[in-house]
C-alpha cells in the first residue's frame, strides 16, 4: 500500500473565521468566491492551505508615501493566477453599434 499524505488541519467555518478574525459569513463568502473551501451538506470546511490562499488573495497592495499603489512585483497566489486565467479565457461581449 502506498504511503498516504497526511491531511492538513481542517477547520469549520466558525473556527476558520476566528482564525482570520472575520465573521463566519465573510469567511464563507471569501471561500466560495475564491474556490478555497469544501462543502459537505450545509457545512463549510477549510484546510490550512485554503486559509493561506484566502489570506494571500486579501493582502493589501503596498502604497507609496503619496498614497498611490506602488508597482511592486509580488507573489502571485494560485487563486489569483486561476482568476486571471479564467478572465483571459472568457469570451468578450461584442458592443452594439
Amino acid at each position: 500500500m502506498p504511503p498516504t499524505i497526511p491531511l492538513d488541519m481542517i477547520y469549520t467555518a466558525t473556527e476558520a473565521a476566528e482564525r482570520l478574525r472575520v465573521t463566519r459569513r465573510t469567511i464563507i463568502k471569501l471561500g466560495r468566491d475564491l474556490s478555497s473551501c469544501s462543502r459537505i451538506g450545509r457545512e463549510y470546511f477549510f484546510s490550512e492551505r485554503d486559509l493561506l490562499d484566502i489570506w494571500q488573495a486579501r493582502r493589501a497592495l503596498p502604497t507609496s508615501s503619496q498614497g498611490r499603489a506602488v508597482n511592486a512585483k509580488g507573489f502571485l497566489s494560485d487563486v489569483r493566477l486561476q482568476q486571471s486565467l479564467q478572465l483571459l479565457s472568457q469570451k468578450k461581449r461584442r458592443r452594439r453599434q
